[in-house]
């Protein structure tokens, strides 16, 4: 496989397997202490049984394997390339006459298999994990509803219904804007937005009623001119009923919860209704351009780890997270600029790709070059 420097590539390969899977394993637990309180908050103020939360873990775990395999990859071949400048083991293979382009060869079965289970993860994984996740937590709104709402955050759990809570004291809530758009009337406009100072929350059935006090509703919509009408209602109490079955079994799919084939499909059929399908574009593009990064930064960890011939390991780990963060920063912007259409969406989210794919390659040559 490796032809005639077998046991250097498969040496090398071996610590780089080792790193990754340490790596893995890490970042995972990482990902757990940062979801502890929400889980810890679950369990003893809702009651959510044990089971149900590890569900829940489980159906996260493609998503954020998505992300940490490719930093995995990162770090591995970093840290296996540095410790081989740290203990002189590089320079004695120079002195030997073996060429830096050696050293390629154990990184590209490796590359190929970040790729492949990046794509895998991406493709089939988070399609998967994120509809399931989203069942179970509609299926555990049923019988607990505040357990989606967060103060502070904009909940668009409840479908249809878009939800802020500015704080909750003594199981109210205080300062409450909700946007609903279930019952549309004619044109682009229709929907109502309802404020109030405070709200209750009951579940009656079927239906969660919000008992709110003291706000106002804002409704707009198209008269029969193509006019933008609004109406402006003031209130004391007011109940807002939401049909918890009726909306479960018509709930929207995000775009995470499509199949690459099927988010082609999507986009076609926005094309053909003539509707805008840039948030199609970007999810199809998305879940091909982070398995190339994956595959990427295998070359840029072990090119970076040969250049940093004075740093210790844990001046690698830094170099690595800093790497990482960078090309964080480059996808968010793209991913704007692709929202906005200041680039094409379906070429933005390859923009960090292309601009690590140069940094990879002018690294290597001038290693190459000695």
């Amino acid at each position: 496989m490796f032809g005639k420097y077998r046991l250097i590539s498969y040496h090398i390969l071996k610590e780089i397997i080792t790193y990754f899977s340490l790596s893995c394993l890490v970042f995972s637990f990482l990902f757990l202490m940062g979801k502890i309180f929400d889980l810890t908050r679950l369990i003893i103020v809702h009651h959510v049984k044990v089971g149900i939360i590890l569900k829940l873990l489980f159906y996260t775990l493609p998503y954020f394997f998505s992300y940490i395999i490719p930093i995995s990859a990162l770090l591995s071949t970093l840290l296996t390339f540095l410790r081989l400048i740290q203990d002189k083991e590089y320079i004695a293979l120079k002195t030997t006459g073996i060429s830096p382009k050696i050293l390629l060869r154990p990184l590209i079965p490796f590359a190929f298999f970040c790729l492949l289970s990046t794509l895998i993860i991406t493709s089939l994984g988070i399609p998967w994990g994120s509809g399931a996740a989203r069942d179970l937590i509609f299926k555990i709104t049923q019988q607990q509803a505040e357990i989606t709402i967060r103060p502070g955050i904009f909940n668009d759990r409840l479908p249809g219904v878009i939800i802020y809570v500015g704080a909750v004291k003594n199981e109210d809530f205080q300062n409450i804007f909700i946007y609903d758009e279930r019952k549309k009337g004619k044109g682009l406009h229709a929907g109502q937005t309802i404020i109030a100072r405070l709200a209750t929350l009951k579940k009656k059935g079927n239906k969660i009623i919000f008992h709110l006090q003291d706000g106002c509703i804002l409704k707009t919509e198209e008269n029969k001119n193509g006019q933008v009408e609004t109406h402006f209602l003031s209130y004391q109490d007011y109940n807002f009923t939401l049909d918890l079955p009726s909306s479960f079994k018509h709930r929207h799919k995000n775009p995470k919860e499509y199949t690459p084939w099927q988010l082609w499909q999507r986009i076609k059929q926005c094309q053909r209704q003539k509707k805008d399908p840039t948030t199609f574009i970007l999810a199809f593009h998305r879940k091909l351009s982070l398995p190339v990064t994956a595959f990427i930064f295998v070359f840029l960890g072990a090119v970076l780890g040969l250049k940093e011939e004075g740093k210790r390991r844990l001046g690698g780990i830094t170099l690595g997270l800093g790497c990482f963060v960078l090309y964080q920063l480059l996808f968010s912007a793209a991913s704007s600029l692709g929202e906005t259409h200041t680039l094409p969406p379906h070429l933005s989210l390859w923009l960090p790709n292309f601009i690590m794919v140069v940094l990879t390659i002018y690294l290597w040559r001038r290693v190459i070059n000695g």
